[in-house]
């Protein structure tokens, strides 16, 4: 039997700014949402220093995803080398079950991450931890 395969639901913008990329994501969002996001920050990879990068994740309205799709996206973060993630929740509709969703991601990971409810507190925090040689 077939994959079957779904339009991505949510939407993100992807920045970088010296080394800080920034996902700014309006959720809801399923697998294949995250099989685009990985494809878009992989493009992104002659831009970062791949030893010393950090991420701040804003998450805007129903910013949730399926079990399914929280399973690749945890998958793909023990994958990826980034120093630490900052995940902002103040425009989510739901921040303290996104907070619980994303924390295991995070945690079960190992990605050292922090939550926000600012960019400017969040952008701090992760150039501190760009900072730090540890």
């Amino acid at each position: 039997m077939s994959k079957r395969t779904f339009l991505p639901h949510g939407s993100s913008n992807i920045t970088v700014d010296n080394d800080l990329i920034t996902v700014d994501i309006t959720g809801p969002c399923n697998t294949e949402f995250f099989e685009r996001m990985e494809e878009q920050i992989t493009s992104l990879r002659p831009q970062l220093n791949m030893n010393n990068y950090t991420s701040l994740v804003v998450l805007r309205n129903e910013a949730l995803a399926t079990p399914e799709a929280m399973t690749y996206f945890t998958n793909y973060l023990k994958a990826v080398q980034v120093r630490a993630v900052a995940i902002n929740l103040q425009y989510a509709d739901s921040p303290s079950i996104t907070e619980d969703i994303c924390k295991k991601a995070y945690t079960d990971a190992g990605v050292k991450h922090r939550f926000f409810s600012d960019n400017v507190s969040a952008s701090s925090w992760l150039r501190k931890c760009m900072a730090t040689t540890n």
